[in-house]
């Protein structure tokens, strides 16, 4: 029988030759990289992903390994060599070493979903990068649009609640382009300064649970889950979740538990009690990136377009018009809607449109219905072209 300590020396020798094989992988992901842009081809393969990933699990059943393990893992690890290959041949065209430091601004403290957002995002230069922590929509367009933040990471709309009024409001008068987009997944958790033994078994005396802190939105998204264990549970509203975790640290009582993310628990020595506590459990929210610059996408890259518009007022069938342009050219719009135009001299009712396009803003096409809709629409803003989020489809 081999010593326990043999044992653990060894799985740390094994994990260490894996780390050095990733590294080995990520450098031959910029060689696909470099030789994918010098001849115009696209990142993005499901055909040879799939037939890949049923090779791997061949094998595992082949090792005495679970297939269902081993796909899980490289599906993390495809995913992160498209979006590295992605974010390289990005920095290349538009003149960027990929190899520098960052600045970012983001919404609230360590452990907001804006946070965790901005490091999912941000993770190849997750050792490069200066994060600036904000307390409002308008400081992180602020932070951009003064240079002292390269991007700023906005979020936009929720899968469950629609779009965020202030941050569209944000956008009509900002002097920043959009970059880049992330859907991030909201999964609300109970955290708690103790961990229960067996939490994992459901095992969780409820009772002993007497107040809850959280931000208004997780409470109204884990309505149910709250009216069926914690109905008993004062709630104790915050400013932000983050806020909500480090009450709870503060505290250090057993009874007080937060709602918030699992992934942010460690920022605040924080466990989770349980997880995936949400009505709704395919729940997202997507942020976008903002930068001063704005960026081209190779056309063999999945692109996507925003513009804000107003239609002419009186001129009947205006709107309509504008979405013909799109579907005669059977452009995919993902998103259309309205707010009350910001402006001071504006007319009473008078509405601006926020549009996102599945299309590329430099192809022949999307030049020509540029040309197009401007003779029906006013305070066209073209707010950026950048790549879609590929690993949410």
């Amino acid at each position: 029988m081999r010593d326990l300590r043999d044992c653990r020396i060894a799985i740390d020798d094994i994990d260490q030759q894996i780390i050095s094989l990733l590294q080995a992988r990520q450098d031959v992901a910029r060689d696909v990289a470099i030789y994918k842009l010098a001849h115009d081809q696209g990142i993005v393969d499901k055909q040879r992903e799939e037939q890949k990933l049923s090779t791997l699990m061949n094998k595992a059943v082949e090792a005495g390994i679970s297939p269902s393990m081993v796909r899980s893992i490289y599906e993390k690890i495809m995913a992160h060599t498209v979006s590295y290959e992605q974010s390289y041949i990005v920095s290349q065209v538009n003149n960027k070493d990929f190899a520098r430091s960052t600045s970012v601004a983001y919404l609230g403290t360590k452990g907001t979903y804006s946070h965790l957002a901005t490091h999912r995002y941000f993770e190849h230069y997750e050792n490069r990068m200066r994060e600036q922590s904000c307390t409002s929509f308008s400081e992180i367009v602020a932070q951009v649009e003064s240079g002292n933040c390269e991007y700023g990471v906005l979020p936009i709309e929720n899968s469950n609640s629609g779009s965020i009024n202030e941050a569209v409001d944000t956008m009509q008068t900002m002097e920043a382009s959009i970059v880049g987009e992330i859907f991030y997944p909201i999964d609300h958790s109970i955290l708690s300064v103790q961990s229960a033994p067996n939490a994992e078994q459901g095992e969780i005396d409820y009772a002993q649970i007497t107040t809850v802190y959280s931000h208004p939105q997780p409470v109204t998204q884990c309505s149910n889950f709250l009216k069926t264990h914690l109905a008993h549970a004062q709630v104790i509203y915050t400013h932000a979740s983050s806020e909500a975790m480090e009450k709870v640290k503060e505290l250090n009582d057993p009874h007080a538990i937060a709602l918030g993310s699992m992934h942010a628990a460690r920022y605040y020595g924080l466990h989770p009690l349980v997880s995936d506590i949400a009505n709704n459990k395919n729940n997202y929210t997507r942020f976008i990136i903002l930068s001063k610059t704005p960026i081209s996408v190779p056309l063999t890259m999945s692109a996507k377009t925003s513009l804000l518009f107003s239609t002419k007022k009186y001129t009947p069938g205006s709107l309509i018009n504008v979405l013909n342009e799109f579907s005669r050219h059977e452009i995919n719009l993902t998103k259309l809607y309205s707010r009350p135009l910001e402006m001071q001299a504006r007319e009473t009712w008078e509405e601006i449109f926020f549009v996102d396009l599945e299309a590329n803003l430099n192809t022949p096409v999307m030049q020509e219905i540029m040309s197009r809709i401007k003779e029906h629409t006013t305070n066209l803003k073209i707010l950026g072209c950048y790549l879609s989020d590929e690993r949410h489809k």
